[in-house]
């Protein structure tokens, strides 16, 4: 519509609006026509010059169509408006949240007691720190307001922008020697989206927060965390293959009593997204799929670590480069394809020194067929190669397979498997076949079934040294519990436990111990030293190779259960494997080995004066006759459940759980553990909830008798804006006759506005 159109259109409606406002038959003075046009006028101009100023002309909307005559027009037409012209502004803030919040920590941390008996490295206790206490309480108060809005116009400029003040005041005693401590900071969240619908659009943010980190049970730390970038976006039309851009630094710092973290990174990602079919990349119709690559290039700087222990910086440079391709084929999906290839590198420079750099190469092709409801075949190949400085590992694997149902009660499969790997210590190949049939008969009472299943394996080596080292593999350590090494024959002596960033090595005896078993090294934690429970812990080692030789192994299975639905099921399992050396000399002993296993499983629900429960557990036993590491084995749990009379979504559950292990050449290393837990949980109304968990494990059958209980209590209150939270943690756990009990608390409370 043209300006003079729209003119004589505003004009003529104005003037139906003011006509419409006297008496049909009253005669309109003279006097008032002059005003009539001035006011005409005016609001023409005004009209005309929002209509310019905005260029919205194309927004003008009419509520009612203006009646045939003016005399007759009733109600009166409302005035005009601007559709959606209220979005239109210099600076507007669209919304505003915020919230007052005070926190009260407590950690209290009592080491008592004397070391393990038969430590290693001569320490006088664990970790040296036998004896101590500590109590370390902080109390924050924060206040956070935070607004979202935009600049001209939403999809312009958005914006999220707040944060506000956080004074953390400390109180630190150890062995009653007191300190305390006061510190100002502050939160601060800031993110600005620019053209965030179009095909081209970018974000820059900052965001420093100050919060609690759970490093461990019962363990928490304030750390401030500070992370500033941008990310980019482009999809089409602008670009045929949709790219995203970030560029993120990060900074995470915090001191507890035991955990200093000192990190700070830089990272790159692009990442490119595809829809191959939508794209026109794949020509058949019938083919449908997406594909993903991505670069990522990240510098990571540490100085975290135990207090305990001195800290070395570290530095460590990682790239990876990944493209990830999934396709499905035919028309009903029948056939589908995965491909993921990914290239890795990775520097590490500690101190003055630098590692040698290490390199992964990693292609992986996987496909699954689904030719009918009875039958589906798979095959996969997977080529790996592993490099650090003149160390390289090649491992090539394919392996195929097809399930079969030949009716509802019969059921098998057949697989096939093939490997080859080669580094300069040692190569070696093997290949393989197993399959398995599965049968089930109805009866009169419950159901049978019988299982089958066998596996022939034939391998191949040539080792050209008597040992190879095995580089950073990831061990937990949690609790006491005892973790073993994924190989064979490793050299006691060329342990050697670090943290993830490598900044600190930590101490054989004080914290951590060997448990040697047949052919496998154990690994344990020792409470009072410097791994956290529960961290995870990088372990290089030296492991014997095993020599060069040639054997064959057939393993046979047969599983015989009868089940009453899901109330009773008891079973029997035989297990027989018989290797046969062909050629060579084999390092390795050796390992033909006899199982028989028998079991019972149960679930009873039933009803007592108007209540339901729900009992149930499982028994199981093993004679485990082997030539290196003969065995008996005994486990069981029980438990009942059951809610909780007269409170809405209320249920309590106890259960009991034993494990015992006999080895026959190692008396004194089984295992004769018994544990128990306890779970509350209730909503009583008036926006309260609760839980109550409670475990507790005891084990004597190692020479240091261990134990390890854990209790917590939480809870949250909500109304309407008003919330509250407690969160009570306690550990306690022991080795021999050092113990260790630590305490966690924390109460919260919350206002929102």
């Amino acid at each position: 519509m043209r300006k003079s159109q729209l003119r004589k259109a505003i004009i003529a409606r104005q003037e139906t609006w003011i006509t419409s406002r006297a008496p049909a038959d009253q005669p309109k003075p003279s006097a008032h026509r002059s005003v009539i046009g001035a006011r005409r006028q005016a609001a023409a101009l005004v009209h005309a010059l929002l209509t310019l100023a905005l260029g919205a002309s194309q927004c003008w909307a009419q509520e009612g169509a203006p009646s045939a005559s003016p005399a007759t027009s009733s109600p009166p037409l409302p005035p005009l408006r601007l559709k959606k012209s209220q979005e239109i502004a210099p600076f507007r803030i669209t919304s505003i949240e915020s919230f007052v919040e005070a926190r009260v920590l407590s950690d209290a941390n009592n080491d008592s007691g004397l070391p393990p008996a038969g430590l290693e490295g001569g320490a006088s206790a664990p970790g040296g720190k036998s004896g101590v206490r500590t109590k370390q309480s902080n109390l924050i108060y924060e206040v956070n307001l935070l607004t979202h809005g935009y600049i001209y116009h939403p999809s312009l400029i958005s914006f999220d922008l707040g944060g506000g003040p956080l004074i953390d005041k400390a109180s630190y005693d150890q062995n009653g020697v007191a300190t305390d401590g006061k510190r100002q900071l502050y939160n601060l969240h800031a993110r600005a989206t620019v053209l965030r619908e179009k095909p081209y659009s970018g974000a820059v943010f900052f965001d420093r927060k100050n919060e609690n980190q759970s490093i461990g049970p019962a363990m928490e730390m304030l750390t401030e965390n500070t992370l500033y970038g941008l990310n980019f976006n482009l999809r089409n039309p602008v670009i045929r293959t949709p790219l995203e851009v970030n560029l993120v630094h990060s900074e995470r710092l915090g001191r507890g009593s035991e955990q200093i973290i000192e990190d700070r990174s830089d990272q790159l990602r692009l990442k490119l997204e595809a829809d191959l079919g939508r794209q026109g990349w794949i020509p058949f119709e019938d083919v449908k799929g997406e594909s993903t690559f991505q670069f990522e290039t990240k510098r990571q700087d540490s100085i975290s670590g135990s207090t305990g222990l001195s800290i070395q910086a570290n530095s460590n440079t990682d790239d990876r480069l990944s493209l990830d391709t999934h396709l499905d084929i035919g028309d009903k999906r029948e056939y589908e394809l995965v491909n993921a290839i990914s290239l890795t590198s990775n520097k590490y420079t500690a101190g003055q020194g630098h590692l040698t750099e290490m390199k992964n190469f990693s292609f992986g092709l996987d496909m699954y067929g689904r030719h009918s409801e009875d039958l589906q075949t798979n095959g996969r190949y997977h080529l790996n190669t592993f490099q650090q400085g003149d160390q390289k590992t090649t491992v090539n694997a394919a392996s195929g397979g097809v399930n079969y149902n030949f009716s509802p009660d019969l059921t098998g499969n057949l697989a096939a498997q093939a490997e080859s790997a080669k580094s300069p210590q040692v190569s070696s190949s093997s290949y393989g076949l197993n399959g398995s049939v599965q049968y089930q008969q109805p009866l009169p009472l419950g159901r049978a079934t019988l299982n089958y299943n066998f596996g022939y394996r034939q391998n191949e080596q040539e080792a050209m040294a008597p040992e190879a080292k095995m580089i950073g593999e990831h061990v937990t350590l949690s609790g006491t519990t005892l973790a073993s090494l994924s190989r064979e024959q490793v050299a006691v002596t060329s342990v050697v436990v670090s943290n993830l960033t490598r900044t600190q090595t930590f101490v054989q005896g004080s914290d951590y111990q060997f448990s040697p078993i047949g052919l496998n090294l154990r690994i344990q934690r020792v409470i009072g030293g410097n791994i956290l429970d529960g961290q995870e812990v990088l372990i290089d080692y030296i492991y014997a190779t095993g020599g060069t030789y040639a054997l064959s192994q057939l393993d046979n299975t047969i599983n015989l259960s009868w089940a009453l639905k899901n109330y009773l099921k008891v079973f029997q399992r035989y297990m027989v494997s018989t290797p046969q050396l062909i050629s060579g000399v084999s390092t390795t002993p050796l390992n033909p080995a006899r199982s028989t296993v028998r079991g019972a499983q149960t679930d009873l629900p039933f009803n007592l004066l108007n209540q339901e429960f729900q009992v149930g557990g499982n028994l199981e036993r093993e004679d485990r006759r082997e030539a290196i590491l003969p065995s008996k084995r005994a486990s069981f749990e029980t438990y009942a459940q059951t809610d909780l009379p007269w409170i809405r979504r209320g249920f309590v559950r106890l259960s009991k759980r034993g494990l015992r292990i006999d080895y026959d050449f190692n008396p004194t290393q089984g295992i004769n553990q018994i544990s128990y837990d306890l779970r509350l949980g209730m909503s009583p109304g008036f926006g309260l909830t609760l839980f109550a968990d409670a475990s507790r494990m005891r084990d004597t059958g190692t020479p240091l008798a261990r134990e390890y209980s854990v209790a917590s209590i939480k809870a949250k209150w909500r109304i309407r804006k008003l919330s509250a939270s407690f969160d009570v943690n306690r550990v306690r756990e022991s080795q021999g006759k050092a113990d260790r009990l630590r305490t966690f608390g924390q109460f919260t409370l919350r206002r929102d506005f």
